[in-house]
C-alpha cells in the first residue's frame, strides 16, 4: 500500500470530510481517521495528503468552514444563552419543588422520630417496671428457698428428737414389759 497514487475520488473524499468536520466544529484529525478507515490508509497520510496537496488547493473552502465553524459556535452559544436562561429557571421550579418535598420528608421524620422516641420512652418504663418485677420475683424466690429449708431443719430436728423420745420411752417405760409375762405371774 507504501506510495500508493491518490486517486481522484479519495482526493475528493478527503476534501469533503475535512471540510464538513471544520465546519461541524470537529477536528481535522478526526476527519483523516473516518477517510482513512474508508480508504484503507493511514491517519498520517491522510493528514499529509491534505496539508501538502488539497487545502493549498481549496484555501477558499477551507476558509469558508472555518467562517463556519464560527458561525456555528457563536449561534450554538446564542441558543445556549437562551436555553441556560430558560433552563436556569426550569430548575429552579425543580429544586423549590424538590425542597418542598424534602421538607415535607423532614417533617414526616421528624413526626416519625418523636413517635419512636415516646415508643422507647414507654419501652424503656415497662423494662424498668419488668426488672423491678423480676428483682422482686428473686427475692420472694430466694426467701421461700431459705424458709424452705429453715423448715426442712426445724422437721429434722423435730424428727429426731421424736426418735431420740421414742427409744427414751421404749427404755424407760413405767410399765413393765409384758414379753416375759409367765416369770411375773406364776401361781
Amino acid at each position: 500500500m507504501r506510495g500508493r497514487r491518490w486517486r481522484e475520488e479519495e482526493d475528493a473524499l478527503l476534501k469533503e470530510t475535512v471540510l464538513r468536520s471544520i465546519s461541524s466544529g470537529k477536528t481535522q484529525l478526526d476527519a483523516f481517521a473516518e477517510v482513512g478507515k474508508k480508504l484503507g490508509r493511514t491517519v498520517g497520510a491522510c493528514g499529509f495528503r491534505w496539508n501538502a496537496v488539497l487545502r493549498k488547493k481549496n484555501m477558499h473552502s477551507y476558509t469558508e468552514a472555518k467562517k463556519q465553524r464560527v458561525m456555528n459556535h457563536l449561534e450554538q452559544r446564542k441558543k445556549t444563552a437562551f436555553y441556560s436562561f430558560s433552563h436556569v429557571i426550569q430548575l429552579l421550579k425543580q429544586y423549590e419543588q424538590n425542597w418542598k418535598e424534602l421538607r415535607d420528608k423532614v417533617d414526616q421524620l421528624k413526626y416519625t422520630l418523636q413517635k419512636k422516641e415516646e415508643e422507647l420512652e414507654r419501652l424503656q418504663q415497662e423494662r424498668e417496671r419488668l426488672i423491678e418485677k423480676q428483682d422482686a420475683y428473686h427475692y420472694f424466690q430466694k426467701e421461700v428457698k431459705e424458709r424452705y429449708k429453715q423448715l426442712l431443719s426445724v422437721i429434722k430436728q423435730l424428727e429426731k428428737s421424736n426418735h431420740q423420745d421414742s427409744t427414751k420411752k421404749k427404755d424407760y417405760s413405767p410399765f413393765p414389759d409384758h414379753s416375759d409375762s409367765k416369770d411375773h405371774f406364776q401361781t
